[in-house]
């Protein structure tokens, strides 16, 4: 039992000179050099692995419904994180408190008095006041003008802030 109390006591030992308390109180790495590198490498991977998120907002279709490809229609490709949102005051909610996802489907006829359209102009006015460039987006509405008012609408607004040298969320 000694034996094992003095295995665990020079493992701790050499992790208290390995790490060290930094001057934000924060760990950081004393030393070697090659362990730097590795810790480095497998943040590089994990934030390779980490899902994307795609807001779809529609008010009756499933994303995940078997009979339809759906997720065809997202920007970011099929292995994402989906939020599924079903009127504007939950996408209005999402975005205030989470921020922006990494990439939003419009549809436009959603069952209350409200629209993708007016979404898109929450979703603006959200990018504008953080001065961020909008997330990639696509509209999988049935109703052709609905959907091209929704495009309209965020081409327009990505020329401005482009110009405007907003940055990006991911930046």
């Amino acid at each position: 039992m000694k034996a094992y109390h003095s295995h665990i006591l020079r493992n701790l030992l050499n992790l208290k000179d390995l790490f060290s308390i930094g001057s934000q109180n924060l760990f950081t790495l004393n030393r070697p050099a090659l362990l730097k590198e590795s810790v480095s490498v497998a943040i590089k991977k994990n934030r390779k692995s980490h899902r994307k998120t795609l807001i779809w907002l529609d008010d009756r279709i499933n994303p995940l419904e078997k009979k339809m490809d759906w997720l065809a229609f997202s920007p970011i490709g099929r292995d994402v994180n989906i939020i599924w949102l079903k009127e504007i005051n939950e996408f209005q909610t999402w975005i205030h408190t989470n921020g922006l996802p990494d990439a939003i489907c419009f549809d436009y006829d959603l069952s209350n008095s409200f629209n993708g359209f007016d979404c898109a102009e929450v979703l603006i006015d959200y990018c504008y006041n953080h001065q961020l460039l909008p997330p990639q987006w696509s509209s999988h509405s049935t109703n052709p003008e609905g959907k091209a008012r929704i495009n309209r609408l965020l081409k327009n607004y990505l020329i401005l802030a482009k110009r405007m040298n907003f940055k990006s969320f991911t930046d």
